[in-house]
């Protein structure tokens, strides 16, 4: 049954159209006072009519909102709204609020609602709000609307067919910008995929071709500017479509261009481009393709007998080189010649020469670090670092390195304890690595080696990913070999190798148009010996270990402790595994990241670490924000505070895994701090990143707890 304030919308609606029907049959029957002649009858799909429909569909569809049929409301009045382009502002605003009232109370969704209502307001400024079917958060909601109408009265929106955006859709295509102006324009496409998810914008159309067009997706940002343009002018929106059709002239005129001349004396030719089939007039007239390489062939009959042609081009922006298939050898390569044409200097032919035609669209990245870490237990570290990296968007590849030097200076408690003078010492560690696409899959390779003068590491891995349910979800598999040699320094007759094979498989997935979801789990197998050759293990007897203190000092343990001190001894295997989940969530001017880890191995080593970042954008290049990381475990299983030697016998019978390392036994540490990143210009960024640091051991002797300071100062560099 209807409710009252509905019947009467629904009897103003009848009213309407009654009084329209009555005063068309009048018209046709009324003599013209000029002519004495009949009115010629009102054309169907007039915009009386349109108005009278949009009227009786306002009244229906909230009384399917009532009835529970918001979705079938939905389709409904928004298929009507879009035949209204001709109905008076008042009409369509009225249409617009009660589709804001169908998402915000119907649908709960009142961000979509608060946008309905600008335009609304912007079609109709003395609209009011139908109370009877509004609930409180609507109401909130229109009232939001009321002040962002005030701000910009003349906004886009008025006139237009097609529902606006909301506001988190438009925030994601200020952050899909953001990180376009960064130099990401992966993730930048990522993001506005994931934005268009549930609707389509010319916003966020227009930022995803931009996006296309800095990874030289030619073709495809010419599609979505195409689509930003039309949906620009049923969004209203002059702005946008101008931009719109700016970047469309623009690719246009980048989009390189192959043309294939086939002779005449090559029947039944057919042509193909990466395997893509083309008419002789489409060849003539030239193909349009992403800049990159090319595979043109061409297969039919010369004279009777089979023809082939097979070359591979590379054509770069701007580009249109001629593929001429009477040069049957094949071996041609036009985008040199084409190259080579354009040369101006003996420079620029070498340049041809050494790249195949392809002389340009190469992208350096560099970064350099300069980090610090220093401790209540006079532990200090400076590790500088330098990154480098080559990409070249257009063929799908890139390469990189990093260079470090940790210099550590150290002379922790236990080391006190068994007579160790303080030590300096230098590590020196790098890293090479690339991969390359081919089609949605990636392939990649990564190699790292490290030295210090009693411990060198290296390893190898390979990594598979690829791009899946239109680039919502990224699944990716690793495999490491890790081969260690432990050493003692100046003892060259000691020599422990461990193996390390590790395989990492990880998911990324795009839930909605402001979150991602990640996902990644690890296995290791280690063997070897990684018994550390230089620390001593303290022993006590049955009757003293049990009051020996947590955080004993040398002193203390010096005068309880048996005189025997042996190595330590770990298992000569150990298993690992780990599982990772992490969220990140976009916010209007901000982004949450949240990570959470489990670890455990065989060895009886329980973990979790638990991470959150906060950034928020000051403005388009400033952005700064705090980080908490809490991290806590368990002691391997045979940890023991004081270890105990038994004198059943002689020699003394001693524990046969016994460790002394901090980082093997119970504790807590929380780091607390923050980061913040400053781009300077479009090819430099400066970087700063914060963490105090706090340790307690819950059950070792030497230390109770430990204080430390983590800084890293880093400048990005971008060149194109």
């Amino acid at each position: 049954m209807l409710r009252p304030r509905l019947l009467r919308s629904t009897l103003l609606v009848c009213s309407l159209i009654g009084l329209s029907l009555t005063t068309s049959a009048l018209a046709q029957n009324k003599p013209n006072e000029k002519t004495d002649e009949p009115k010629s009858e009102k054309k169907p799909g007039s915009a009386e009519d349109a108005e009278a429909a949009a009227l009786q569909a306002v009244a229906e569809a909230l009384d399917l909102m009532n009835s529970g049929k918001a979705d079938e409301a939905l389709s409904t009045l928004t298929a009507r709204f879009e035949q209204c382009g001709a109905c008076e502002a008042s009409t369509r605003g009225l249409v617009l609020s009660t589709l804001g009232i169908l998402y915000g109370n119907g649908k709960a969704d009142l961000a979509r609602a608060e946008a309905i209502f600008v335009v609304a307001l912007r079609e109709d400024p003395a609209l009011e709000l139908d109370r009877e079917f509004a609930n409180k958060d609507v109401g909130k909601a229109f009232a939001e609307a009321q002040r962002e109408v005030k701000k910009t009265p003349n906004g886009p929106g008025k006139g237009s067919t097609r529902l606006p955006p909301t506001r988190a859709q438009r925030e994601s295509a200020r952050e899909g910008a953001a990180q376009l102006a960064s130099g990401n324009w992966s993730d930048c496409m990522g993001t506005l995929i994931g934005a268009m998810g549930d609707s389509e914008f010319a916003e966020g159309k227009l930022a995803l071709a931009r996006c296309e067009e800095a990874g030289s997706l030619l073709l495809e940002a010419i599609r979505d500017a195409t689509r930003a343009e039309e949906m620009a002018r049923q969004e209203a929106n002059p702005t946008l479509e101008a931009q719109a059709k700016e970047l469309l002239e623009k690719l246009s005129d980048e989009t390189p261009r192959i043309v294939v001349v086939v002779p005449a004396s090559i029947d039944g030719a057919e042509i193909k481009i990466d395997g893509e089939k083309f008419s002789r007039d489409e060849a003539t007239k030239g193909i349009p393709r992403n800049p990159g390489k090319a595979t043109v062939e061409v297969v039919g009959k010369k004279a009777g007998y089979p023809f082939t042609f097979k070359t591979q081009e590379t054509v770069e922006r701007g580009e249109k080189i001629t593929v001429d298939v009477s040069q049957a050898s094949g071996s041609q390569n036009s985008a040199v010649q084409q190259c080579l044409a354009n040369a101006k200097t003996a420079d620029e032919v070498a340049l041809c020469l050494e790249t195949g035609g392809k002389g340009r669209g190469l992208t350096f990245r560099g970064a350099l670090e300069v980090s610090s870490y220093n401790d209540t237990l006079h532990v200090d570290a400076l590790s500088p670092a330098v990154k480098l990296g080559f990409e070249n968007p257009a063929q799908g590849w890139l390469i990189g390195g990093s260079a470090m030097v940790d210099v550590v200076s150290a002379a922790s408690p236990d080391i006190v304890a068994t007579a160790s003078r303080r030590f300096d010492q230098a590590r020196f560690a790098g890293t090479l690595g690339g991969d390359v696409k081919v089609d949605v899959v990636r392939l990649g390779a990564k190699t790292a080696v490290s030295y210090e003068n009693d411990y060198t590491g290296r390893s190898f891995g390979v990594v598979l990913a690829a791009d899946v349910f239109d680039k919502r979800v990224t699944p990716s598999v690793a495999y490491t070999l890790g081969y260690d040699t432990l050493g003692i320094a100046g003892d060259s007759t000691f020599e422990s190798d461990i193996f390390i094979h590790t395989v990492d498989v990880g998911a990324s997935a795009v839930l909605s148009t402001t979150t991602v979801m990640v996902g990644a789990g690890t296995f290791a197998a280690e063997s070897g010996d990684q018994s550390k050759p230089y620390r001593h293990v303290p022993f006590f007897t049955s009757d003293v270990a049990p009051d020996v203190p947590r955080g004993a000092t040398p002193a203390a343990v010096a005068a309880a402790r048996l005189p025997v001190a042996a190595k330590d001894r770990l298992p000569d295997s150990r298993l690992r595994g780990a599982a990772a989940v992490g969220i990140r969530q976009r916010f209007d001017e901000s982004t949450l990241r949240v990570d959470e880890r489990f670890y455990l191995d065989d060895w009886g080593l329980l973990a979790s670490t638990t991470e959150a970042r906060y950034l928020h954008d000051l403005t388009d290049s400033t952005r700064l924000g705090p980080h908490a990381r809490f991290h806590i475990q368990s002691g391997v299983d045979f940890w023991q505070r004081a270890y105990v030697a038994s004198a059943a016998g002689f020699p003394l019978t001693l524990p046969e895994y016994r460790t002394g390392d901090r980082e093997m036994g119970p504790l807590f540490n929380l780091a607390l701090g923050g980061s913040f990143r400053q781009k300077v210009s479009d090819a430099f960024a400066l970087g700063l990143n914060i963490d105090g640091l706090y340790s307690q051991f819950l059950d070792h002797i030497y230390v109770f707890d430990r204080w430390g300071l983590f800084t890293a100062s880093t400048l990005e560099l971008v060149l194109e």
